[in-house]
Order: structure tokens, then sequence, then C-alpha cells
């Protein structure tokens, strides 16, 4: 990949960026695995992958004991050594018994190593989640460790997204791709949890921007984690924004939707682009690690929207670069507009490498401007005779100058929701950020 300005990022961001793109191999695996076991393993090394740790475990819980018949190490592959933690002993017993993370490291988190994973050498800096079962048991847990760092409130978050989605496989691979009630309705808990954690907790506070967004899932019972927004922030008065869509629903479109979010996270966070990042290198940067995936192959139609938006309040310049998402609003005091994007086709139709960045378009934003953002999945929400709720919007925007986004996001969903004929068959998520500074003061 090529850095900002046709720079080669160092060795380092080389690395990272394979570690996160290999992730979609683990997982591409971990959804094809047909037994518990396989689920387990396939789990541990896309939780290496994912933290930049070089070993890891998982094990089962029967209530008095967790127990794990092998450890991972990233360099020579799985090792079997039968271990058992009774409940509150270790981290694993403590995580099963508890169902509450443990962090353990050196420096500051000495006082935490009491806690450390028995007889796992080399694992003194680590990570331990519980893999969630029925009516909130731990049905097991998930470590891992030995990395050069201490372990973060965000890996956990991340190591948890992950072991909700080995504990549903486990669900479905034991009971033969069939689930009992009970188990569906655990299923459904955890698809719903899996899908929050795929969009930010909440939007970033910065000085002179107002923020706020909405996410629906079209099913309860099925992952459907193709939408996504995340937001980049490295100095005051500039943010970095994504809304993206994955073809495809449940648990494939949902690893891909992860591994897409974190090479962008990678190429804004890890060096690979200079700050403030531009959204067309965001953009070349994303399809050129999407395209080295087998999942956007010449056979596959895997393909990814995305728009890619960067917005200083200092002058009010807002740029935006796309790959075939569908354009947003700009809400002025003078009436609606949209902006003409120089688009290029979605992510993965098309599967040449892109040798330039993406085409940019700036647009000047003036105080209580409002940038509505959207996937299709609220765009073509249609009425009994036909009409897609894309046409209705820009006059339901027309009043919506000056308003809080909050209420500007609430307007639109409920809006969808009474104009849309049947129910919706897509996810819908819908982004609005409004500049409340005046541009120029900050």
């Amino acid at each position: 990949m090529r850095g900002a300005g046709g720079r080669e990022p160092d060795d380092g961001g080389d690395e990272r960026s394979d570690e996160l793109l290999g992730v979609l191999h683990a997982l591409t695996a971990l959804v094809g695995a047909r037994g518990e076991a396989d689920v387990l393993r396939l789990a541990v090394e896309a939780a290496c992958r994912a933290t930049g740790s070089r070993r890891g475990l998982a094990g089962r819980f029967d209530g008095e004991a967790a127990t794990s018949v092998a450890w991972y190490e990233v360099d020579a592959g799985w090792t079997g050594a039968p271990q058992r933690w009774a409940a509150g002993e270790g981290a694993p017993g403590v995580v099963c018994l508890t169902a509450k993370s443990v962090l353990g490291g050196r420096g500051p988190r000495d006082g935490e190593r009491a806690l450390g994973i028995v007889g796992v050498p080399g694992m003194e800096r680590f990570a331990c989640v519980a893999l969630p079962g029925v009516e909130g048991t731990p049905r097991g847990f998930l470590a891992v460790g030995d990395r050069d760092d201490n372990f973060t409130p965000r890996d956990v978050r991340l190591l948890a997204a992950l072991g909700e989605m080995a504990s549903l496989r486990i669900d479905e691979a034991t009971g033969h791709g069939r689930l009992l009630p009970a188990d569906c309705a655990a299923s459904i808990d955890i698809a719903e949890r899996l899908q929050r954690r795929l969009l930010p907790q909440e939007p970033p506070r910065l000085e002179g921007l107002d923020i706020a967004f909405s996410y629906r899932s079209a099913s309860a019972g099925v992952l459907s984690g193709g939408d996504f927004v995340d937001y980049y922030s490295r100095s005051p008065g500039v943010l970095a924004f994504a809304i993206g869509d994955v073809a495809g629903k449940g648990v494939e479109a949902m690893a891909v939707t992860f591994v897409t979010k974190y090479i962008l996270r990678a190429a804004v966070h890890g060096g690979q682009l200079s700050w403030p990042t531009s959204p067309g290198e965001a953009l070349q940067e994303l399809r050129t690690g999407l395209l080295e995936q087998p999942d956007f192959g010449p056979d596959s139609e895997r393909f990814v929207t995305v728009l890619f938006g960067l917005l200083g309040t200092r002058r009010g310049l807002l740029q935006l670069a796309s790959a075939g998402h569908p354009t947003p609003f700009i809400v002025r005091a003078t009436g609606v507009e949209r902006p003409l994007l120089l688009t290029e086709p979605a992510i993965g139709v098309e599967l040449g490498a892109a040798l330039a960045p993406y085409p940019t378009e700036t647009i000047e934003l003036r105080r209580g401007d409002v940038v509505v953002l959207f996937t299709d999945g609220i765009a073509e929400l249609r009425n009994g005779s036909g009409r897609f709720f894309e046409d209705e919007m820009g006059s339901l925007l027309a009043a919506c100058h000056d308003m809080p986004t909050a209420d500007v996001v609430a307007r639109l969903m409920a809006a969808g929701e009474a104009f849309s004929a049947r129910p919706p068959g897509d996810d819908l998520a819908l982004l609005c950020i409004r500049l409340v500074a005046d541009p120029g003061v900050h």
C-alpha cells in the first residue's frame, strides 16, 4: 500500500496492516467451522491476529472449572497442553465465575498479576474474556497474551466481539444448523450485541460539531452487520468519518465489515496516511487492502460501498470521497443541496488496483449547516406506490437547519418507518453532522 503523497510506509506499518488483513482469513474460516473444537481454535487465531498477540488459548466452563486442551503460538502453531482452573482461580476461572473480563500486565499493572494465567508461559501481559452462554452464564473463555505492550479496554471490547461470534457459531455447529428455542433467544441477544459493537458506542465530542447517528437491524434473529459508521480524530477541530455498507448479511458480511473498519483505522491511525487524512487516499488504501482478500475474487459477488469525509471546524471545509455510496444531503439556511460527487464504483465491482487516490470534492459549510449521510437501507424504503424514500428526504430536511442532529435523525427515522409499505429488508444507518461554531473561530 502507498502512503500519503506516494510515500512508502515503514515496515512496522506494513506488518500491522498484514495482521489486520489476516483477521478476515481467520473469520472466514470461523464461519465455516463444523465443530466446537474448530470454532475455539479459529477464534483464538483470529484474536491473536486482531490484537497483535503471540499466544492465545480458549476453553469451556462446566460450572466447576474452566478447561482447555491446547494453547496457540503464532510462530509455532498449536501445542497440546491440557489445563484446568477451578472457578475463581486464575484468569480463566475468574472470568468464567464472574463473567467479567480480566487484564494483566507489567509496569503499571503489576498489581493485577496475581490473576495471571497459570501454566501458560510468557503470558505476563494478557487479556481474558468470557464466551457468553445462555442466561448470562459463561460457556467458556478466550485469552490472548505475550505482546510487547499492555492490553487496553479497547482490546477487551474487540475480544468480546470475537467471543460472541464464536459462541454463536458453537450453537450453530453443535446444533447441526438448527437451534432450539432457548438457543434462538440467546443467539438473537448475541447477534444484537455484536451488531452494536461494530458501531461506535457514541459519537466523539468535538468543539464546534454536533453529531448523532442511528442504526437499525433489518431482522432480530439474523446477524446483519453490513452497515457501519466510524469516526477518527487525532487533533482538535478536525473530524474524519466513514459510513459504509457491505453487500450481504450474516456472519460473512459482518466479517468483511469488521475488516473494512480496521483497514481504515490502520490507514488513519497507523501512520500509513498523514493527518488530516485525505478522503481520496483513505479509499485508495481501503480498496487495495480489500481486493487482496479472497472474498473479492473474480467469482465473488461481494462488494462494499463507502463514503469517507473530513471536516475542519476552523474553516468549515468538508471534503468527501465516495466508492459507490449514496450521495449525502447538505441542509443549509437557503435550502437542501446534494453534492455532485465524482464517485467511483463500489469496491469489488472492478477488481483492478486503485492506481491513484479517489476523487475528492470540497464543500464549504456555514454555521448551522447539517450534513446527512445514510446507507441505501433507508434510501430504498418504498411506499405502496413504489416511490423511494430517498425522493422524500430533501423536503423533510428543508426545515431541519439549526435543529440538533439528534432531532434530525429521529425525524428521518420516524418518517422512513411511516413511509415504508413493509418492514425494512436491509439494515438502516443514518449519520448527521452539524457545524455549530462559526467557521474561522476555533
